[in-house]
C-alpha cells in the first residue's frame, strides 16, 4: 500500500485522537434546530455538494500554496468569506489545532510559518497533504467522506438506528459529490473556491452554539 493511501486512511479515521469526535458536522445543530431525523440522509447529501465543496477546494488550494512555497493566508481569507457563521469558523479553527498538533509530531517539516495565525481545518489538511504526498484528488475525496462520516456517526449517538443504514448514506453523499471531484482537485487560485453555502446550516450552527446542553460542539 502506498504512503499517500495510508495518510488518507489515517486522516479519514474517526478514531484519530485530534478531538474530531467532539464534532457532528452540523448533524446535532440540524436536529436541535428542528430537522426530522428521517431527513438526515438528505442533509449528508446536501452538505456533500455545498459546504463540503468549499472545504475540499480550500484544502486543495492550501496544498497548492504549500507546494509552491506560497502563503495560505489568501486561502484562509477565501474560506472565511464563504463561511459566514462565526460558530462554524470557530469550530473549524478549534479542530485545526488538533490536526496541527498531530502534524507537528508526524510531519515536522510542515511549514507552520506559512500558515495563518488561526488556520481553519481545511487549510491544515491541505498543508498536511502537501508534506505527506497526498494527491489533490484523494484530498478532495477525503474531505467529502470525512464530513459525511462524521455526520453519520453523530446521528448514531443522537438518534440510534442501524449503522448499516447510515453507512449507505455515506456512500450516497460521496456519490453525489463525485462529479465535482476533478474540478475541485484542479483548484489553485483561492478566488475560484466554490461559494456553495448552506444558509440554513449556518443558522442552525449559530443557534446551537448558544445552547447550554449539547453533546457536540458543532
Amino acid at each position: 500500500m502506498s504512503a499517500p493511501s495510508l495518510v488518507a486512511m489515517l486522516l479519514a479515521d474517526a478514531r484519530l485522537p485530534t478531538g474530531a469526535h467532539a464534532y457532528s458536522a452540523g448533524m446535532e445543530p440540524a436536529l436541535t434546530g428542528g430537522m426530522p431525523p428521517d431527513q438526515a440522509r438528505e442533509l449528508l447529501c446536501a452538505r456533500a455538494v455545498t459546504t463540503s465543496q468549499v472545504e475540499a477546494a480550500t484544502a486543495v488550494a492550501a496544498r497548492h500554496a504549500v507546494l509552491t512555497g506560497g502563503s495560505s493566508a489568501a486561502v484562509q481569507d477565501a474560506w472565511a468569506a464563504r463561511t459566514p457563521a462565526p460558530a462554524v469558523r470557530d469550530a473549524s479553527t478549534a479542530q485545526a489545532r488538533g490536526y496541527l498538533r498531530l502534524a507537528r509530531r508526524l510531519w515536522p517539516e510542515l511549514p507552520v510559518g506559512a500558515l495563518p495565525a488561526r488556520p481553519c481545518r481545511a487549510v491544515v489538511l491541505g498543508a498536511i497533504a502537501a508534506v505527506a504526498g497526498l494527491p489533490a484528488v484523494d484530498l478532495v475525496r477525503l474531505v467529502i467522506y470525512d464530513d459525511a462520516a462524521t455526520g453519520a456517526a453523530a446521528l448514531l449517538k443522537l438518534e440510534p438506528r442501524d449503522p448499516v443504514e447510515t453507512t449507505g448514506w455515506i456512500l450516497d453523499a460521496c456519490a453525489a459529490a463525485e462529479p465535482t471531484v476533478a474540478s475541485l482537485a484542479a483548484v489553485t487560485d483561492p478566488a475560484v473556491v466554490p461559494a456553495a453555502g448552506a444558509p440554513h446550516s449556518e443558522m442552525w450552527a449559530q443557534t446551537h452554539a448558544r445552547l447550554n446542553q449539547r453533546l457536540f460542539r458543532a
